[in-house]
């Protein structure tokens, strides 16, 4: 379905434009069914008021992807970079240490201190 103001496209079937938010149903054509349509965002006539006259162009693309900086070596400037990695002393660390820091998370949580009475305040087992 075509915008008659804009010559957008829009779905079939839609009350308004999604672009400039004209009335794409003819309400002179339809008898009245008791059918209440949609009604146009609240800024319908100031966007139409800030939009330039109608042009053959087609609607908005979107925007492209943004593009990320190339690196550059700080020295040379050269761009053959290749990234940085983590080093594999650190990953035999981490996984070394691992099970022990399991374990004795485990042993400490599973030690208890005696019970104490709060009345009298003693301690027993």
């Amino acid at each position: 379905m075509q915008c008659p103001i804009c010559r957008a496209e829009n779905r079939e079937g839609s009350n308004f434009c999604r672009y400039c938010a004209a009335s794409l149903v003819d309400t002179k054509s339809d008898p009245p069914s008791g059918y209440i349509p949609s009604v146009p965002p609240p800024n319908a006539q100031a966007y139409r008021e800030h939009q330039p006259a109608f042009s053959h162009e087609a609607p908005p693309s979107p925007p492209a992807r943004r593009v990320v900086a190339q690196r550059l070596c700080p020295r040379c400037s050269s761009s053959s970079i290749l990234k940085g990695t983590t080093p594999v002393w650190a990953i035999v660390l981490a996984i070394v240490t691992f099970p022990i820091f399991c374990f004795f998370s485990l042993f400490f949580l599973l030690i208890k201190g005696p019970s104490r009475c709060m009345r009298c305040g003693l301690e027993f087992k």
